[in-house]
């Protein structure tokens, strides 16, 4: 059937508007389309721009442990995070602050020591009351012990210890410090305490770490005698590393192949022991005795400040009925 130009002319023209139209929603749609994936790849890169951080929720002094406890896992800005900042991943098994640092510190792996100070199967909480004490030492001091002879030799027994004061009546103890010491450091004090009784005039003393998160441990320049060295090395609690770093160093030797630590022990210590033998005997009789009645004192006093507190609770209790 035949049509009309006029008829021709409108189908033609409903024909061009549609074409228009679906041009016009095609570009529409794409342009959305467009606005969308760009939407899409600034949200990634706005989610790429944030790390997964460690930030503190509280307050720790330089040399204090940080826990899981102390810990708030945080989304950050990546700008705004140490470039080295600490993930979940970087936590070891014992993690020491280096610095004093604030609540809300985002931690970097520079802020920690990992994993430096795991416990050994070894290690013991050791008691003494022998030792010269500075006037300000305080629990969570880090030490170390020295032997100062008469002639003024200063040797490093052990090193890097955190200190624990007990308390006596609930009062800190004047003479009596606790320190954590593996196997082979627990021999090596006893020499050295055996040695201070000896020889008249020797004292063993603590000094303070100023900033024992960023000061590494001092390296122990005491040479034990031959006899303990030996009980050492065959020791089978005392970790083979260990046996083997205190014989490399008591065998070390100089530039004129002379073994340093062992003339130490022979020429100086042994020599001012050896001078006077009966009076080195004396010397360690009297002090032991001393250092075993002074141990047996504190235990008591000890004792008594935990029977006067349970009264005084007991007595609170009772008034409070």
């Amino acid at each position: 059937m035949a049509t009309n130009p006029m008829q021709r002319k409108a189908r033609n023209s409903f024909l061009l508007g549609m074409l228009i139209m679906l041009i016009i929603t095609g570009a529409i749609i794409a342009l959305l389309m467009l606005q969308l994936m760009n939407m899409k790849k600034e949200e990634q890169e706005i989610e790429a721009s944030y790390v997964t951080v460690y930030t503190l929720n509280t307050d720790v002094e330089s040399g204090d442990e940080v826990t899981e406890e102390d810990l708030t896992i945080t989304q950050v800005v990546n700008s705004n995070a140490p470039t080295d900042y600490l993930t979940p991943s970087d936590l070891g098994t014992k993690n020491i602050a280096k610095i004093s640092m604030t609540a809300g510190t985002v931690l970097s792996k520079e802020m920690l020591y990992v994993d430096e100070t795991v416990t050994g199967n070894d290690v013991r909480k050791q008691e003494y009351n022998m030792f010269v004490l500075p006037s300000d030492l305080e629990t969570g001091d880090f030490v170390d012990v020295r032997l100062q002879l008469p002639s003024g030799t200063d040797y490093i027994v052990v090193a890097k210890k955190k200190v624990e004061i007990p308390l006596i009546a609930g009062v800190d103890s004047t003479d009596t410090i606790s320190i954590e010491l593996s196997e082979d450091e627990i021999n090596m004090l006893s020499n050295a305490i055996v040695d201070a009784f000896y020889i008249n005039g020797a004292k063993l003393y603590v000094n303070k770490y100023t900033e024992p998160g960023l000061q590494e441990a001092s390296t122990p320049t005491y040479p034990v005698n031959y006899d303990v060295l030996q009980l050492i090395n065959g020791n089978p609690n005392i970790l083979e590393e260990a046996r083997t770093a205190l014989w490399n160093r008591y065998n070390s030797r100089d530039s004129s192949g002379t073994q340093t630590q062992a003339v130490q022990r022979t020429d100086v210590i042994d020599a001012i022991i050896n001078a006077n033998p009966e009076e080195s005997e004396t010397n360690l009789q009297t002090n032991m005795e001393e250092s075993i009645t002074n141990s047996i004192t504190t235990r008591q006093e000890y004792l008594e400040g935990l029977s006067a507190a349970a009264a005084a609770e007991a007595s609170a209790t009772n008034t409070a009925q």
